[in-house]
């Protein structure tokens, strides 16, 4: 682990909890709102999902204006959210302490590269980062798992991928990280967690950024 030169961070659960103040399910809804309201007929899986990006992924069968609107609106309501969202413990010490160890750092993220930006720039942490990958494209087909993002943040750091690794709690950012051939670390932030990012993939799971700081940086 000490010897991973390039660090990429999954921005939902490895650095905040970007919906505690504002929840994913009122996001959600608040995109099914507009699209109703543009005479959208949803279907009932739509209707009863609560993870916002799951929304925006349906609005890709919509044609371009209502895929545009629903892209917009999300990263609207996230930028919004990223205003109250809750730093993860750890993460700012790992964030600094990795760049003091001459190791880049990047945010990999299916999250706007606006709200990413926004709560870094709050927390004092724009500066320790070295690249954001995030949303901007309205193709929800090139958010994680597809590893689009992940090779982007790669391509653009120059980045060795035998000194590579990205850590996500999701299953998502498992399997884009074995695609991309990086190393995958699960961050296991729930309980029953562990268990299905190891099944996903994961080459190594932490339950908290403070275990996986003294992993990388002492």
């Amino acid at each position: 682990m000490q010897s991973a030169r390039y660090i990429l961070l999954d921005f939902d659960g490895p650095i905040c909890d970007v919906f505690a103040g504002f929840p994913a399910p009122e996001v959600a809804d608040r995109l099914r709102v507009m699209l109703k309201a543009a005479g959208v007929e949803l279907p009932q899986s739509v209707q009863e999902q609560d993870d916002p990006m799951e929304v925006f992924r349906f609005s890709a069968d919509l044609g371009r204006d209502l895929n545009h609107a629903t892209l917009n609106a999300l990263t609207e309501l996230e930028v919004a959210a990223a205003a109250t969202a809750w730093l993860t413990p750890g993460a700012a010490d790992l964030i600094r302490r990795s760049g003091e160890a001459n190791k880049s750092v990047a945010v990999v993220s299916n999250n706007s590269v606006a709200a990413v930006t926004a709560f870094l720039k709050e927390h004092g942490l724009l500066a320790a980062v070295e690249l954001i990958s995030a949303r901007v494209d309205p193709d929800p087909g090139l958010m994680k798992p597809n590893p689009y993002l992940v090779r982007q943040a790669l391509n653009q750091l120059g980045a060795n991928t035998a000194l590579s690794l990205l850590v996500g709690d999701s299953v998502t950012d498992m399997q884009a990280s074995k695609s991309a051939g990086i190393t995958a670390v699960g961050y296991a932030n729930k309980a029953g967690k562990a268990d299905r990012l190891v099944a996903a993939g994961a080459d190594l799971v932490v339950t908290s950024m403070e275990e996986l700081a003294l992993a990388l940086v002492l």
